[in-house]
């Protein structure tokens, strides 16, 4: 079965900025790049998680911690003597974005 393939409506800006994120909770750090306020990509080897899961990300703005709630739209693992070449990671479409951390996104 072919996975369904998902356009950007909107140009994702190349600022890196420091997320956590998990299934459940934010339990893992990393660089987000490619942000926008519809979604971003987590540059990551490890965790991958598939197509359609459910995540949460922690941004933290100047006010503080939020949660976005987003889903899995691509992931990519990439063998370790391919890094130098590829880029590993997940496409996060966000599902649920509080105003005040739209505009902060926007403002990137």
């Amino acid at each position: 079965m072919k996975s369904q393939k998902f356009k950007r409506v909107e140009e994702r800006k190349y600022k890196r900025i420091s997320v956590r994120f998990g299934l459940e909770t934010p339990q893992f750090s990393i660089q987000a790049i490619q942000i926008s306020t519809r979604g971003l990509f987590l540059a990551t080897n490890s965790p991958i998680y598939a197509p359609g899961s459910k995540l949460v990300v922690e941004i933290t703005t100047p006010k503080g911690p939020h949660i976005i709630a987003g889903v899995v739209r691509h992931s990519k693992k990439v063998a370790p003597q391919l890094l130098h070449h590829e880029r590993p990671g997940m496409g996060v479409e966000f599902t649920c974005v509080p105003e005040g951390v739209r505009e902060y996104l926007s403002s990137l």
